[in-house]
């Protein structure tokens, strides 16, 4: 679509802007845990308070950075919509007469309206691509750290990582997908019939059948209702699956670090060390999960316009 627009170069150079913030950020974390924690049970307070004072400053950097991006990543989303709407106008007068006639206006609505908009948030929002591809970049850099540091510690996250992955990524995901198509069918359904409804008033009320026209309507909008719940309950499966894993695997760690610690193999500061990095895998893993979820329902939109 972006192709479409003449718009992907740009889209592509926001993106490797944005693309290693993630993973920097954790990286600067973990460390600022292993030195810090060191410096404490050394007790060398000076040490510390460089630490501190380098930690400070990266994340000023790191804060000013990521807001610069996202400051140009709106002025781009906002841009985007505007051409989504204009591609959406030109496509439909392009169309002969007898087709245009043909389509619902709920459905032409929903088009220039929810269709545009979850489109646009696939390449602009949070929790789309724009996180999917830092997800990506995270935890390369998350699992690469980690695996050097201790190539036992990333099996055992790993373990916990995966089955996350593969329920939110085949379970979840085309499950959601499919809710989503049917609520937005459901939603273009149902403005049509309050638009037939308003415009046929007078001939309904003549003829005394609003009551077969109000029982429609309430037939659908319980089953709008129905479709809501189905994916507010799916949508919390998939945020229920994140702590289970990630506490368990969390647990495992500690008891193993606990021991290393005791035999004098490992410093409490390269433990939370560990947890930052394995945190860090985690939270990549929820961001490509989480991405690929809600780009799967955006993609209902995107495949109507590229449909049109």
């Amino acid at each position: 679509m972006l192709k479409k627009l003449g718009i992907k170069n740009k889209y592509l150079g926001l993106l490797a802007f944005r693309l290693p913030f993630e993973a920097i950020r954790n990286l600067v974390n973990a460390l600022f845990l292993k030195l810090a924690f060191e410096a404490i049970e050394a007790q060398d307070f000076t040490k510390l308070g460089i630490v501190c004072a380098l930690f400070l400053a990266a994340n000023l950097l790191l804060f000013t950075y990521n807001g610069t991006v996202w400051r140009f990543f709106a002025a781009f989303y906002a841009r985007l919509q505007k051409k989504l709407k204009l591609y959406i106008f030109n496509k439909l007068l392009a169309k002969p007469i007898e087709e245009i006639d043909k389509l619902a206006s709920g459905d032409v609505l929903m088009r220039i309206n929810q269709d545009a908009q979850m489109t646009a948030a696939i390449y602009g929002e949070p929790w789309n691509l724009v996180f999917l591809a830092n997800g990506i970049a995270n935890l390369a850099l998350s699992s690469l750290l980690l695996c050097f540091f201790d190539l036992k510690f990333y099996l055992i996250v790993l373990a916990f990582v995966i089955p996350h992955i593969l329920i939110v990524s085949w379970v979840l995901s085309p499950l959601l997908r499919s809710i989503q198509n049917k609520l937005q069918k459901t939603t273009a359904e149902l403005t049509d019939m309050y638009e037939s409804f308003v415009n046929m008033a007078d001939t309904v009320f003549l003829y005394d059948c609003s009551d077969f026209f109000l029982k429609k309507i309430q037939l659908k909008n319980q089953e709008l209702k129905r479709l809501s719940v189905k994916k507010a309950f799916y949508k919390a499966l998939e945020q229920a699956v994140m702590p289970l894993f990630g506490i368990t695997g969390y647990l495992v760690l500690m008891f193993l670090g606990a021991e290393k610690i005791s035999a004098g193999i490992m410093t409490l500061g390269a433990l939370l060390y560990v947890f930052q990095l394995r945190g860090g895998v985690l939270m990549a893993a929820n961001m490509i999960a989480t991405s690929i979820t809600t780009i799967s329902v955006n993609k209902a939109g995107l495949k109507r316009l590229e449909d049109l």
